[in-house]
């Protein structure tokens, strides 16, 4: 299924869910208001029926709100906070408006994702090779071979290393989410490899 047939089907499946609610909630306000209103409702089985329509909207209500509760843990997690971007000392020249914005990559369209995506492998591209002194080309092979980083959302991010199960996650919602999360962990991992250096340079005999 692809990723339109599935926001369609999600979209639908809010609508159904709140309808439930609704029709639910309307039912209970009128039994317990003006109970003949639903005489006409009345069945030798209504509490089979009564039964039935709450664990639809239950079980509709519900899945709605697992990716919201249950959204996977990141493979590694080791030390640094996904979602907080600290100040960019030397790569934030040219990626420090992504990190800015909070949204980075949700709306945009494909050609702007892949702007994006080039400015971020390119930014870390060039740290590499000012870091450890390697050639760019030698750098972009590490980019690509996810060798790196030990972030696995930023190695898939920008090489070619299978996707973690946190971005598995977000593709399934929308490529938009997916995106979005694989930039967020990037730009977070390239300021915690940029600090990193910098620290074990200043504290070098």
């Amino acid at each position: 299924m692809n990723n339109l047939s599935r926001t369609k089907v999600r979209r639908w499946t809010t609508l159904l869910a709140l309808l439930f609610i609704v029709a639910a909630g309307l039912i209970t306000a009128l039994a317990t208001i003006e109970p003949d209103l639903l005489n006409p409702l009345h069945h030798r089985r209504d509490d089979v029926f009564l039964v039935t329509g709450f664990l639809i909207a239950a079980i509709l209500s519900g899945s709605l709100l697992f990716p919201m509760y249950l959204e996977p843990k990141e493979d590694n997690t080791d030390d640094y906070e996904p979602e907080v971007t600290p100040e960019l000392p030397y790569a934030g020249t040219d990626i420090e408006p992504l990190a800015k914005h909070p949204l980075v990559g949700y709306h945009s369209s494909a050609d702007e994702r892949d702007a994006i995506l080039d400015r971020l492998r390119n930014a870390t591209i060039i740290m590499i090779h000012r870091q450890t002194g390697i050639s760019t080309d030698d750098a972009s092979t590490r980019v690509r071979r996810g060798e790196w980083t030990e972030n696995t959302t930023a190695a898939w991010f920008l090489g070619e290393t299978p996707a973690p199960r946190s971005a598995r996650f977000y593709a399934r919602i929308s490529d938009s989410l997916a995106f979005r999360h694989g930039a967020r962990e990037t730009i977070s991992e390239i300021v915690t490899y940029e600090q990193r250096h910098n620290d074990t340079e200043a504290n070098a005999p």
